[in-house]
């Protein structure tokens, strides 16, 4: 139907394919196996007429890909070239498309040049062996490789669902194939009791690890029960199940090594003792700060092993994770060496929340030992009285706002005259600024640009205490509220024009301009108006409604003066909790007494049936 049909952008594919016998029995086309609920969509014997554009495109779709299926595949000449210029080489790597294939029914032929910028997709100028090429142009390009993005909840899900994809064993893959780890109905609660345990946060839509669980890891490796955090285990038991359905394993069998294994874990579980799990620790090159012994790494914590390293030492030890964030180890040499690291960022409090701080090792005069310590910097000399000296610190420029030298003091960036000092003890300025603000560091760097400029470089680690979220701004000296304040880039989408802009542009325009700009504003204040004489008429406050009579049985209860419906509910509902007339069994229900008795007509009556009864006695 389609080689004779009139449509030509189709009909000389299908008497290609019909030309050369592409239409064959094909078990990757024709496959009732695989055939259940859906079918492939496919263009029926009916040539199309009276298609409106959509549905032509539509059409085209469906007709196009059922013809591409029995087109042969598209052939490609890849090529890698090596260009030597002043003793360097060069590798170029492309392809070139030979024979378009079933390419050629969406317009691709063998001469045609491919999308330029895909890698390895593109085309490149054919030249002869040996031969010297011309260079035109030079331009460098710094490119930086990425991490993999982290999960998210949805890309979670879809690894759990294809982690048998992971398995390197055919026959484990193969058994895990479609199966996957937990159920459709499971996943996502196992990923909420990961995050409620603390192994996982959720970032915006990001999951990050804790270090609770490298920690983990670290445990099952110790105790050599890895295969707990491998898929492996679901795949080696779902080979098992295989096998047991195929009558090639017993139960009994199977269920000997579940408990061979239980017994086993069980078994390392118990002897487990957090000062002895195997694994690959460090010892340390900076020596104890309390007695000069041998630091060493284990499962939990950097700890003193004494002069020769092999006895409990002096007592001296701190986490390997302070507040959620691990201690890489280049980190920890300069800390038990300079006693002070940071700021560092990644640590959480216990409400979750990320912050940045420095650390110090300062020393318990009740223990006669060192201990670790958060430091934010909060003491202000202004209060205690205590002098500071300046002397001998390099100033990073002038106070905005008196004048004053600015130096690095404490945690913060200050004014010479914000803290008490020899020449003026008593402080007469309030400039300060942090050196981390909103967990983004501010080096002595960008400070002097602030001081000397008004503002610093776009900073881009910013983190909002609302929303969590990173963001990048200007740190900038505001004048009108005399701080240091956020300063955003502008947007990259332009602003909308409005009506005024338009007629301010016909203004400019000339009066020929200005009068079409004019109409056109009219035009359209015109329904403006009526769109807020409209909107005046809804938020206009409605009229209050007429009150409703009560008959001579209810006004013996909420009085006979006129009443709204709603009213009268609200009094009723009023009278019925201060005498106390909700039954005790049952609060729906409400017991009557001398005075509702003649109103509801019987003893008792549901909260459901109060407004209905309430309706027959007003008018």
């Amino acid at each position: 139907m389609l080689a004779d049909s009139g449509m030509k952008h189709l009909a000389p594919h299908a008497a290609t394919a019909l030309k050369g016998g592409y239409v064959k029995p094909n078990k990757r086309i024709f496959d009732n196996a695989k055939v259940s609920d859906h079918f492939a969509i496919i263009p029926t014997l009916q040539a199309p007429s009276g298609l409106s554009e959509a549905e032509q495109k539509l059409y085209d779709l469906v007709a196009r890909r059922f013809m591409a299926v029995f087109f042969p595949s598209a052939e490609y000449q890849v090529t890698t070239r090596i260009t030597t210029a002043a003793g360097h080489n060069f590798k170029s790597e492309g392809k070139v498309l030979v024979k378009p294939g079933w390419l050629a029914i969406y317009g691709k032929e063998a001469e045609d040049e491919l999308a330029p910028g895909e890698g390895s997709s593109k085309t490149l100028v054919p030249v002869q062996a040996g031969e010297k090429v011309q260079t035109n142009s030079v331009e460098p390009k710094g490119l930086k490789t990425r991490p993999p993005a982290r999960y998210s909840e949805a890309t979670l899900l879809s690894a759990m669902e294809g982690a048998g994809k992971l398995i390197e064993d055919d026959e484990l893959r193969e058994a895990m194939n479609e199966k996957g780890l937990g159920t459709p109905a499971t996943r996502a609660a196992i990923i909420e009791g990961l995050l409620n345990e603390k192994y996982m946060l959720r970032e915006g839509r990001e999951l990050i690890p804790t270090a609770k669980a490298f920690q983990l890891m670290t445990l099952l490796r110790g105790l050599g029960v890895e295969e707990l955090s491998k898929p492996e285990l679901t795949g080696e038991w779902e080979y098992k199940l295989s096998e047991m359905e195929h009558g090639r394993l017993s139960r009994a069998e199977f269920m000997r090594e579940i408990a061979a294994m239980t017994e086993h874990i069980v078994k390392k579980a118990k002897e487990y003792d957090r000062d002895t799990v195997p694994g690959d620790y460090a010892t340390l090159t900076t020596p104890c700060p309390n007695c000069g012994g041998v630091v060493k790494e284990n499962y939990r914590r950097y700890t003193c092993t004494g002069k020769k390293g092999d006895s409990e030492g002096c007592g001296f030890s701190f986490t390997k994770i302070p507040a959620g964030r691990a201690f890489e180890l280049a980190e920890v040499e300069t800390f038990l060496r300079d006693k002070k690291i940071g700021p560092l960022e990644g640590f959480r409090s216990k409400a979750g929340w990320p912050f940045t701080a420095e650390i110090a090792l300062k020393y318990n005069e009740e223990e006669k030992n060192w201990k670790l310590e958060f430091d934010f910097g909060n003491d202000d000399e202004s209060e205690t009285g205590e002098l500071v000296d300046f002397s001998g610190k390099e100033s990073l420029g002038a106070c905005p706002k008196c004048g004053g030298a600015v130096y690095e003091h404490g945690k913060n960036y200050v004014c010479e005259r914000t803290v008490p000092t020899q020449a003026q003890p008593t402080p007469s300025c309030d400039f300060k600024s942090g050196q981390i603000i909103l967990q983004q560091p501010i080096e002595r760097a960008q400070m002097a640009k602030l001081l000397s400029t008004g503002k610093t470089d776009l900073l881009d680690k910013f983190v909002s205490m609302r929303t969590r979220r990173p963001f990048k701004a200007f740190l900038a000296w505001s004048a009108e509220d005399n701080k240091v304040a956020f300063e955003f880039a502008p947007s990259k989408f332009p602003p909308r024009k409005t009506a005024a802009k338009a007629g301010a542009a016909a203004k400019t325009a000339g009066p020929a301009a200005k009068q079409a700009a004019t109409k056109k504003v009219a035009a359209k204040k015109a329904p403006a108006k009526k769109a807020a004489a409209k909107t005046a008429t809804a938020k206009a406050p409605r009229k209050a409604a007429a009150g409703l009579t009560p008959s001579k049985e209810l006004a013996a209860v909420i009085g006979a003066e006129p009443v709204a419906r709603t009213e009268v509910i609200k009094k009723l509902w009023d009278y019925i909790k201060a005498q106390g007339l909700q039954d005790a069994q049952n609060k729906r229900a409400i017991n009557a007494d001398a005075k509702l008795k003649p109103v509801f007509g019987k003893d008792q009556v549901t909260m459901f049936e109060l407004a209905g009864l309430v309706g027959k006695h007003l008018s």
